[in-house]
């Protein structure tokens, strides 16, 4: 890239930014300048913190303290620069190649113009002068052998960005199909979560973890013990005093050997993944090892150099509409054809398909209603997009429902895995069964004008909303009982108990949907505005749906209002009544079914004027 080159670009940056600021107005002008001023102030604040980290705080830090330090700053940045990669998501550059095809620019010039704009957003103005800073602080604290930092640091920030770089450009190409773009976006979007969740969970869950608290649980029992025999005259206070001395340092003992092997795991995680090897060779640095710094300062780089000659070929590829070449189609062998297969005047064979199937035990007709559902909600992205966030609820408040030390009464165990699907059933189908017809929206007109029976078409919908709400539920309960394990027969019985918490969760929200049904906006999950009276009822349906529920929590209650008063042991009571509860709550339903499907048909006109409304 020669200077011709950053000229043209400066001048379409230039005609970019006049036009956004005609657009914008003299408003719009001083927000802008307002909030770049904020952040070159962020980046001064960040660059003096980490100059007096570097020159009082780690002046005469252990190699393992350091790299703990270095660890924070990479993974803050790591954590903040992702954020940014998915709220850019749909885009490959800052600005697209279309805009310079008509410009004296080489293909490459662009490319590294559009890498080098896509690269300035705020997680780098933040943390590349805390970083530079944290380095000049350390040379100075410690001198000059920590001058390999600013290399380390290059190539650190030529690592992440390349890769990010490369990463955005091959989703651009994946997204050039809209259903296919939403799809991706919650993917990673899920996975972005579970991955920076996976620490917490092994520090409070991992073996470790269990280990280090029934030490705890062991020492306080020990110490509890020592403590009574001291009262009870059995030991003087200075055998007492020496005997907890003794305990405590065997305990900080244990403690100390369990740190050095989390310093040893932490060691190895950086010198085995690329992200870590800025924090490992600092580490290095501080003890004058020069080998380990060259090598993470080469292998981070090679790493940027690959990424980016590899994001020049997709992105080359991509707009010379190449992206799909050398992508060789899979040869179908042909099959003989069934005797039982019908051929069609076109040649193809006629098979069943997914909707044309048929439930066991359920009518042709409810069978019907159910498979064509699933099939819609399986292919609508706005589906995807409501269900990946009870996913983020379970994975990341779920082990805040739960107690930490692991000392949990043996009757709230199944209490806490029933609560935990209740929530997450509530809080994620709550926007599908409470308004059931919303997302067949014109498509509603088909069950007004056919001759099925309303009770059969409600029996449907329910249906096409049972595996995703099973699947979550069994998903909390699998979660609880991992924290908390259960035993085999109160694991059962909550596992039994999921059908008559669904079977009452429908029935309510089939009257929600058909007297309070909502407006849902075109290509979208969320209720049209200006529909007051509906939105209080979905709300009113939320708070009070847990109501009936929470009475399938009685033979719990049951078994252990027995068990506290010695009447029973081990017997399983509370499997005994959750299947005769399932058993009436399935004949309830069916009779229910009856009176809801003659309400259906007394107000299905309203229903399709409402669902098939234009939200705006």
């Amino acid at each position: 890239m020669n200077w011709e080159h950053l000229k043209t670009y400066i001048w379409v940056r230039w005609r970019l930014s006049a036009n956004q600021v005609r657009r914008s107005g003299t408003v719009g002008v001083i927000i802008a300048a307002i909030l770049t001023g904020m952040r070159l102030l962020g980046g001064i604040v960040t660059f003096i913190a980490g100059l007096l980290i570097g020159f009082l705080a780690l002046s005469r830090a252990e190699p393992r303290v350091m790299m703990i330090a270095w660890d924070g700053v990479a993974v803050g940045f790591i954590f903040f620069w992702m954020i940014g990669l998915m709220s850019e998501l749909q885009r490959s550059e800052l600005l697209s190649l279309d805009n310079f095809m008509h410009l004296p620019v080489s293909p490459s010039g662009a490319f590294l113009i559009n890498y080098a704009g896509s690269s300035i957003s705020l997680s780098l103005i933040l943390f590349l002068p805390a970083m530079i800073g944290l380095s000049v602080g350390l040379i100075l604290s410690r001198g000059l052998a920590m001058l390999p930092l600013f290399l380390l640091v290059a190539a650190f920030f030529l690592m992440v960005t390349a890769v990010t770089y490369q990463f955005r450009g091959w989703l651009a190409g994946m997204m050039t199909n809209p259903r296919r773009r939403r799809t991706i976006i919650a993917v990673v979007s899920l996975v972005f979560i579970l991955v920076f969740q996976i620490p917490n969970i092994l520090t409070h869950y991992g073996p470790g973890a269990r280990a280090e608290r029934r030490a705890s649980q062991e020492a306080a029992k020990e110490f509890a013990a020592l403590d009574k025999e001291l009262d009870d005259g059995r030991i003087t206070q200075e055998e007492h005093d020496k005997q907890s001395a003794a305990k405590r340092d065997a305990l900080n003992s244990d403690r100390k050997e369990r740190l050095e092997r989390g310093f040893d795991i932490l060691q190895s995680v950086n010198m085995a993944a690329p992200p870590g090897w800025l924090p490992y060779g600092a580490s290095a640095a501080v003890q004058g090892r020069k080998l380990p710094v060259l090598a993470c300062f080469l292998g981070m780089g090679l790493i940027g150099i690959g990424s980016l000659r590899r994001s020049y070929k997709t992105t080359i590829r991509l707009y010379t509409g190449d992206f799909n070449k050398g992508r060789v189609r899979r040869k179908v062998k042909t099959k003989p054809i069934p005797e039982n297969t019908i051929k069609t005047e076109t040649g193809s064979v006629a098979t069943a398909g997914f909707i044309e199937k048929k439930l066991p035990r359920i009518s042709e007709h409810a069978s019907a209603v159910a498979l064509t559902g699933l099939r819609s909600l399986l292919r609508a992205t706005e589906v995807k997009m409501m269900m990946l966030t009870p996913i983020i609820l379970l994975v990341i408040f779920g082990g805040m429902l739960v107690s930490k030390d692991g000392s949990v009464y043996g009757y709230l165990r199944p209490l806490i895995a029933l609560g935990l699907a209740t929530f997450i059933v509530v809080i994620s189908m709550t926007g599908f069964v409470g308004n059931q017809f919303a997302f067949d929206r014109s498509g509603f007109r088909v069950f007004v004008l056919s001759g099925v029976s309303r009770r059969e078409i409600l029996l449907g919908k329910n249906l096409t909303y049972l595996p995703l709400a099973v699947a979550l539920m069994v998903l909390a309960v699998a979660v609880s009982q991992w924290m908390y394990p259960m035993r085999p027969d109160h694991l059962a019985a909550v596992l039994i108990q999921i059908v008559p918490i669904y079977l009452l969760f429908c029935l309510g929200g089939n009257i929600m949907s058909i007297l309070a049904p909502i407006t849902l906006k075109s290509g979208s999950g969320k209720p049209a505005p200006h529909q007051g009276f509906q939105t209080f009822c979905q709300m009113m349906f939320f708070l009070l749906v847990p109501i009936p529920i929470g009475l399938t929590f009685i033979p719990l209650g049951v078994e252990a209002l027995l068990f506290s008063l010695g009447w029973t042991a081990r017997f399983p009571v509370f499997l005994l009544l959750n299947l005769i509860l399932a058993f009436f709550v399935f004949r309830f339903y069916r009779n229910a079914l009856n009176w809801q499907g003659r309400l259906l048909h007394q107000n299905e006109q309203k229903i399709l004027e409402t669902v098939s409304a234009k939200g705006e």
